[in-house]
């Protein structure tokens, strides 16, 4: 009776519903990359290239592959914030890798999705912004762009972070292109511990991309330039999984205006930030 209009099946409704709850999974392909990614926070799932994944898989060590941290990166102090009189819940990473993207284009090697929160009412976030998310595939290299607007009156803070989580084998390195690893080296080998203390932060990295190397000689690389902090993090004990985070905020003490490396968008102004991964 869900999907019945005067004693009919609805069909559209019919169709809709089981988009939404079944086929949230879109494909795209260039005959040498193929990605796959899912409406709900529109997340890369799956990366293949030369007939390997390269993305985490969601296990039991993680249930999530790519998530895309936004309107804030990290956890909030208290775990809320206030703006006007209101006090907004304010859950690790944001809510928007939570929430379901519109596919508003396409193509063999391309798509995008899109997001908006109207503000004001919403009890998440009190400034209303619309969300842009485009993944482009060019030979080896996977492009990954965020547009960000402030669409209502008042200055907005915001945060943007990528979370991609790579399959790391045993005996996995991450490298560096300047020397800014933990002992001044540009080499991290992800062995059992590396991450038994959380995770590691580059602040204001000198460094253009870091990269994870696998031991059947497989290698990702990421495009880490304008962004002013590079994550490195796996689960405690041995990690199955390295995620490499560019971030442009950090966790900080205050309000969402204090965090480092906010970035305070004004009425009508647009934030954009593009994630460049290359596969090998």
């Amino acid at each position: 009776t869900l999907f019945r209009s005067n004693g009919r099946y609805n069909a559209d409704k019919l169709l809709q519903s089981c988009e939404v709850l079944c086929l949230m999974e879109y494909t795209i392909s260039n005959g040498i990359l193929t990605a796959r990614v899912n409406a709900r926070g529109a997340e890369l799932c799956s990366l293949i290239y030369e007939g390997a994944e390269y993305i985490w898989q969601a296990g039991k060590e993680w249930p999530r592959s790519a998530p895309v941290c936004c309107p804030w990166c990290g956890v909030v102090d208290g775990g809320k914030f206030e703006h006007g009189g209101r006090t907004y819940a304010a859950g690790r990473h944001g809510f928007v890798r939570d929430c379901v993207h519109g596919l508003v284009d396409r193509t063999e090697d391309g798509l995008t999705f899109q997001f908006a929160v109207e503000g004001f009412q919403d009890d998440r976030w009190p400034w209303p912004f619309a969300l842009t998310a485009h993944y482009a595939l060019k030979a080896d290299t996977l492009a990954l762009t965020y547009s960000i607007s402030n669409a209502g009156t008042e200055t907005m803070p915001l945060q943007l972070g990528f979370h991609p989580g790579f399959i790391a084998p045993e005996g996995s390195a991450i490298r560096a292109g300047k020397s800014e690893l933990p002992g001044g080296s540009d080499t991290l080998h992800v062995v059992t511990g590396t991450f038994d203390n959380d995770s590691m932060c580059v602040a204001h990295p000198a460094s253009d991309w870091f990269a994870l190397e696998r031991p059947d000689g497989r290698s990702v690389t990421l495009d880490t330039r304008g962004f002013d902090y590079v994550l490195l993090w796996g689960v405690p004990g041995n990690t199955p999984f390295v995620c490499i985070e560019p971030w442009t905020g950090y966790p900080g003490p205050g309000g969402m205006f204090d965090r480092p490396g906010v970035i305070s968008l004004e009425s009508g102004e647009k934030m954009e930030r593009t994630l460049t991964i290359k596969l090998g």
